[in-house]
């Protein structure tokens, strides 16, 4: 007994700091960075909030503490390099955060030109839409972090949308088709270059009650909600950390 109350004063002390190193270790462990890249729907447009409910806000919660993720949404945002504004503008911004996932949402507003969507000449270089996201995968690849890449086939073009008028439904019967000529490009890359696909399109087309009334592109609050919920449900099927 004498020799075990001898030792208890050491005992207990390698205790204390086994439990500070394990609180330690936990506090400080790295969390996963989940790059979010796309336009204004990913920015999360036509929101009051877009810091809570965006899509990347929404799959935040949904991811838990263990990840940390960043909108690299911007407005008007175009794949395609002669674009204005360009992802390709963005690339220093996204590289310096060095993320473990990337998630690429892109597409609509290349559907652009052509008399769509003001004096905007986009579709006019659809033709280099599919080689500049191969470029685009390249570049990313090459960060330290290794990134799991997931190319997005974009929300839909609802036309069943309250309040759309003649114009907008003019417009947006125009690109949707463009948006499926992408959407097959954006699918061809993803298999050529063996990253991930994320089919955000289809599972959302026809469903107004998703949409921004009198618009049509923009997702309503709910609508940014089924998209963080069909990116969640993709990375938690193939999320290898």
């Amino acid at each position: 007994m004498n020799r075990i109350a001898q030792f208890l004063p050491a005992i207990i002390l390698c205790t204390s700091l086994l439990f500070i190193l394990l609180a330690f270790t936990s506090f400080t462990k790295e969390k996963i960075k989940v790059a979010c890249v796309g336009d204004s729907i990913t920015y999360g447009a036509r929101l009051e909030d877009p810091d809570s409910h965006s899509y990347p806000a929404q799959l935040q919660t949904l991811l838990g503490e263990d990840y940390a993720v960043e909108n690299f949404g911007v407005g008007g945002c175009t794949l395609i390099r002669k674009g204005t504004p360009t992802v390709w503008n963005e690339l220093p911004k996204i590289k310096a955060t060095n993320p473990d996932i990337i998630i690429i949402s892109l597409g609509t507003n290349d559907t652009c030109g052509y008399g769509t969507c003001g004096d905007r000449k986009c579709w006019e270089y659809k033709d280099e839409f599919e080689s500049d996201y191969r470029d685009l995968v390249d570049e990313l690849s090459k960060l330290s972090s290794k990134p799991q890449i997931y190319l997005c086939a974009p929300s839909p073009m609802v036309l069943e949308t309250p309040g759309l008028d003649r114009e907008r439904i003019a417009g947006l019967t125009i690109r949707k088709p463009r948006l499926q000529e992408l959407i097959g490009m954006t699918k061809s890359v993803a298999a050529e270059k063996n990253v991930h696909f994320i089919d955000l399109n289809a599972p959302l087309d026809h469903r107004p009650e998703l949409f921004t009334e009198s618009d049509g592109v923009h997702p309503n609050k709910e609508g940014y909600k089924a998209i963080a919920e069909l990116v969640f449900r993709k990375l938690g099927n193939e999320i290898t950390y």
